[in-house]
């Protein structure tokens, strides 16, 4: 029996592909011992691992979507938090002498911690990997990252000399920070949807999506209510923008009067009465079954965070991503690129939505098969590459 750390943050999509791999490992009669703030305990726990906070756990999800919006915003918070993490980890190495070390590839002070203690490392990479990526981003992009970047580039700049100077150089292994590369890294993509860029090597292996029911957390659903004679359309921001009024009074206006039945997922943070007055043709709920209720629904409605986007086209829904910030956007271009979907509001400032072009897209995509079958095709390709059992079998396979 081998014994794992994994180092992860407090991102339930950076969460989520871990919950099935864990509990593969776990089954296969491995032991795991997994850090992350004690908001996961309960998902954590469940995998049948051994849940550790990581010391003055205060930083929650909450803390991270207030940055999420800038993506140099969310590079200081990893300095910050390595600053702060990276002597815990390294002692915790020290003292749990662990057979491998797993760390997502944004949590820094893991990936630092393992070079320093040169220990086997994986890691567990929830997104694309763009590093190296060309022609996704529009000259827009570069003007609205700049914009966001000028006046943090002192504090960037401040926090990495903090680390080099009490740690040395070797703990920033290249030009870019992120992703943080293990000795082994497991892509939860399959490398069909991948992008492509020659920043990737043997190293990497795509296992496709990391996903398995039980893992999830039960919700009521009234599944009485679906029309069976209807199309069906679900619509979902994800956990951290789902407090967005004017994107459901948006999708009100545009289908009220549609002939579709949508499904409108609006997060535990919405109060329901302030949306007004709900359409006829709509379900309206504070959270669904998402893997349950991909499978009976003809379109995605999606914010294009990676774990949706790979759970829609892993049933082969096509999908209209409205992007909220720049890596949503990155990710609805590629869905675009193989014709899976469209992206709307792909261009700053990131998702404010006209209703009238959102239904003429969505009645675009409803009439014309190609998207379906696209996003059948990428759909075969997530199932091919293996799923969390591939991953299981090819982290023991490096331990051996």
């Amino acid at each position: 029996m081998a014994k794992l750390l994994f180092f992860n943050i407090p991102a339930y999509g950076h969460v989520n592909p871990t919950l099935a791999v864990v509990t593969e490992l776990m089954q296969r009669g491995h032991h795991v011992v997994y850090y992350n703030s004690e908001t996961f305990e309960p998902a954590i726990k469940g995998t049948g691992a051994e849940f550790r906070a990581y010391p003055n756990s205060n930083t929650s999800e909450s803390d991270l979507a207030e940055r999420i919006n800038n993506l140099v915003d969310v590079t200081v918070f990893i300095l910050e938090e390595s600053i702060r993490l990276l002597p815990f980890s390294l002692d915790t190495i020290e003292q749990e002498k662990p057979d491998l070390v797993i760390f997502d590839s944004i949590a820094l002070w893991a990936m630092q911690a393992t070079r320093l203690q040169n220990v086997s490392s994986v890691a567990s990479i929830s997104t694309f990997v763009q590093e190296g990526v060309s022609g996704m981003l529009e000259w827009r992009d570069y003007l609205n990252m700049l914009q966001q970047a000028f006046t943090k580039l002192p504090t960037l700049q401040r926090l990495r000399r903090q680390l080099v100077k009490t740690y040395g150089s070797a703990i920033f292994p290249g030009k870019s920070i992120l992703p943080c590369k293990g000795n082994f890294n497991i892509v939860y993509t399959s490398r069909e949807f991948q992008p492509d860029t020659p920043y990737i090597d043997d190293s990497f292996h795509f296992v496709g999506p990391s996903i398995l029911m039980t893992t999830r957390k039960e919700t009521d659903f009234p599944w009485d209510l679906l029309d069976p004679e209807r199309t069906k359309i679900y619509l979902s921001l994800g956990t951290l923008y789902s407090n967005n009024l004017e994107f459901y009074r948006t999708v009100f206006k545009a289908f009220s009067d549609h002939s579709a039945q949508f499904i409108l997922s609006v997060g535990r943070l919405t109060d329901i009465h302030e949306l007004g007055l709900v359409p006829d043709n709509f379900i309206v709920q504070l959270t669904v079954p998402q893997l349950e209720l991909l499978q009976k629904v003809d379109l995605f409605i999606t914010h294009g965070g990676m774990n949706s986007v790979n759970e829609g086209l892993n049933y082969g829904v096509p999908l209209v991503v409205v992007p909220q910030q720049i890596e949503q956007v990155l990710n609805g271009r590629q869905v675009a690129r193989h014709g899976a979907g469209v992206v709307l509001a792909g261009r700053p400032p990131y998702g404010r939505l006209d209703a009238g072009d959102l239904r003429r897209t969505v009645d675009k995509i409803l009439a014309d098969p190609i998207y379906r079958l696209n996003a059948e095709r990428l759909s075969r390709s997530f199932h091919e590459a293996g799923g969390y059992q591939r991953a299981a079998t090819a982290i023991i396979s490096w331990l051996d």
